[in-house]
């Protein structure tokens, strides 16, 4: 089996868990549509407020984006200047992203993930749960989606990299009648 087959199928592999997480977030975003129409009509129409409610918009919220990120790089929808890389030739394009998931978005979430595994461990460690009284109970679970982010985020990086390092394995093949 060639390279590029193998790091084809790490690339699917390490593309799975993420697809079925932006599956998941599908349904989460229409759970939020609905927590946030329930907060104003409630409020609104009927002058009743929960705490508990409002902080479950905030929370739904917290893990679109937070987990979105990895699918959102996945589905190649994240922020992207192509004012240079249009001119560039498929390899450079390759070589490019492949340097930029390794030496950017990887070591991004490395350091996201290392340095939050204190602050969300001394989350769990307490117990941690909303200030406000009637606000939702389980804080640390919350705090726990960044540490899912950099996961994720490093995942798809990874499965980016050996996408595009089979792109440039194959070209190297063909340009060598391998």
């Amino acid at each position: 089996m060639a390279l590029a087959d193998r790091l084809l199928d790490l690339a699917r592999a390490l593309d799975a868990p993420v697809r079925w997480l932006g599956g998941l977030l599908a349904l989460l975003v229409l759970l939020l549509v609905l927590a946030g129409f329930a907060v104003v009509l409630l409020r609104y129409g009927w002058d009743w407020s929960q705490p508990w409610l409002r902080e479950t918009v905030l929370a739904l919220n917290a893990a679109i984006f937070l987990l979105g990120a990895a699918y959102a790089l996945q589905r190649d929808e994240h922020v992207r200047v192509d004012v240079l890389s249009r001119h560039w030739s498929p390899r450079t394009r390759a070589w490019v992203e492949l340097l930029g998931m390794l030496g950017v978005v990887l070591p991004f979430a490395i350091f996201i993930g290392v340095y939050s595994l204190d602050y969300v461990l001394h989350s769990w460690r307490i117990g941690e749960s909303s200030s406000e009284p009637g606000g939702l109970p389980a804080l640390w679970l919350q705090k726990s989606l960044i540490l899912g982010m950099a996961i994720t985020l490093g995942l798809q990086a990874l499965a980016r990299a050996a996408r595009f390092g089979a792109r440039i394995a194959a070209a190297d093949d063909a340009e060598h009648g391998a």
